[in-house]
């Protein structure tokens, strides 16, 4: 029996056994679980057959997670090679009546396998024992009726240089309170801002996951400077702007001046000679999501920026001729500032000069992930770059990899869409995206920048 941890509510201890030790931070009775409106009323189910519950359902339950259990009764491979739920129990179904004795009974139960007849079989155990069983779930038919599955086995396609085919993407962990702006530190270990939590979590090498800093602001992209401290793209109320985090808190930047303060700025790219690059797209994000968003004649004529903060502190404007700019990265050799035109097909180039200033700016690589829209479409979100010149950007169709000359070289698709990405591990061979409360790895032939932050 193992615990499948996806949402925060839930802990996973791992075992050598056959059981594993369930530790839940669930104290309401069922009783006290709100049904969903259209959930059936089940209070006899261990005499009357148990209820295969809709998508709709599901769904409601799911957003109980404090009062409702969710029973996998499948095998392990099961759940690789199809997927699963969030957040789950799981104990093989000729297992569940020896280990029953370990489910909790202060919780309302939802029983899964691949159909919901195997469920039904589990669901109809466990009430005969006592157990408050609400349903059965089938995770084909859940998805069949549009439902995304979790901890599916997802492999890479062959990348030359890149990934081998048939590379196995492994979930580092599921169920973060958000997911943004990863760096990778002196040793390789992983930083990442958890924003609705208010936190920065770390990733070590060995895969222990603890929170680095608290109260960091509302960070939304990270990076650290040649000097070894962390900088964070910040947009929480009151501290909107470029700060250090760490070893000690201190604002570098919040505008281009008094009169043009940054709004939210998204992404920060560091140079080994203390450049550093921002975008914000501000002013075009409040313009797209607003309450009556902008029509395309509107946005046409929203300014945004990159700006460049020079190592005396100095901040100019670089450009303002992207519409909407999100991720940023760097060269190898620092010479190019690659950019994602989040409503746009493509990437941008842009010549870094020798006083850090940019020019030559230029179309980079072809999306496959981009979406159209009337208001501009969807493109690129994060950018990451390898020792090699590839260029990886994260869109709906998962990573995306370009040759130094903007070929496309394939996707890499993901369990959920990512949004953004950095190079890890002692030896900066593990590619680590993040997207949507998720966290995966994916072992790579090639390596990250010889640098420092991202």
């Amino acid at each position: 029996m193992a615990l499948r941890n996806t949402c925060s509510p839930t802990r996973l201890l791992r075992a050598s056994g056959s059981l594993a030790l369930l530790a839940m931070s669930l104290t309401a009775h069922p009783a006290h679980a709100q049904a969903p409106a259209d959930a059936p009323d089940t209070q006899a189910t261990s005499h009357a057959k148990i209820p295969v519950l809709s998508r709709a359902q599901i769904d409601a339950y799911l957003a109980q997670s404090g009062k409702v259990l969710f029973i996998d009764v499948r095998r392990p491979d099961e759940v690789s090679e199809i997927g699963g739920l969030p957040a789950y129990l799981s104990i093989q179904l000729s297992e569940l009546d020896r280990l029953s004795a370990a489910i909790p009974k202060d919780l309302a139960l939802v029983v899964v396998s691949n159909h919901a007849a195997r469920g039904q079989k589990g669901a109809a155990l466990l009430a005969a024992k006592g157990f408050h069983v609400v349903g059965a779930v089938g995770v084909q038919n859940y998805e069949a009726e549009g439902g995304t599955l979790w901890n599916k086995k997802f492999v890479t396609p062959e990348i030359p240089g890149v990934v081998k085919a048939g590379t196995l993407i492994s979930v580092v962990r599921e169920g973060f309170e958000g997911t943004e702006g990863p760096a990778v530190l002196k040793d390789g270990s992983i930083l990442f801002a958890e924003q609705r939590s208010n936190k920065i979590i770390k990733i070590a090498n060995d895969g222990t996951i603890s929170t680095f800093l608290d109260n960091d602001g509302g960070t939304h992209r990270l990076a650290v400077a040649p000097s070894g401290e962390i900088l964070a793209a910040n947009t929480g109320a009151g501290s909107v702007g470029i700060a250090a985090l760490s070893p000690t808190r201190r604002n570098l930047a919040t505008g281009l001046n008094k009169t043009t303060p940054f709004i939210h700025p998204n992404d920060l790219a560091i140079s080994s000679k203390g450049h550093i690059y921002v975008t914000d797209p501000g002013a075009y994000q409040q313009a797209v999501r607003g309450a009556k968003p902008a029509t395309p004649e509107e946005l046409a004529k929203v300014k945004t920026g990159v700006y460049w903060i020079n190592p005396k502190g100095k901040v100019s404007l670089a450009t303002d001729s992207i519409p909407w700019p999100n991720g940023l990265v760097l060269s190898p050799d620092e010479k190019t500032l690659y950019i994602a035109n989040t409503v746009g097909d493509s990437l941008f180039a842009f010549t870094v000069n020798p006083d850090g200033s940019l020019s030559g700016q230029r179309s980079f690589g072809k999306l496959a992930g981009y979406q159209p829209s009337p208001r501009g479409g969807r493109g690129a979100d994060g950018i990451a770059i390898d020792r090699e010149g590839r260029v990886y950007a994260t869109t709906s169709a998962g990573v995306e990899v370009f040759d130094a000359s903007g070929k496309a070289l394939g996707v890499i698709a993901v369990p959920r869409q990512p949004q953004a990405l950095v190079f890890g591990g002692a030896d900066r061979s593990r590619l680590f995206v993040v997207g949507r409360g998720s966290v995966y790895r994916v072992p790579t032939l090639t390596k990250g920048p010889d640098r420092d932050g991202r």
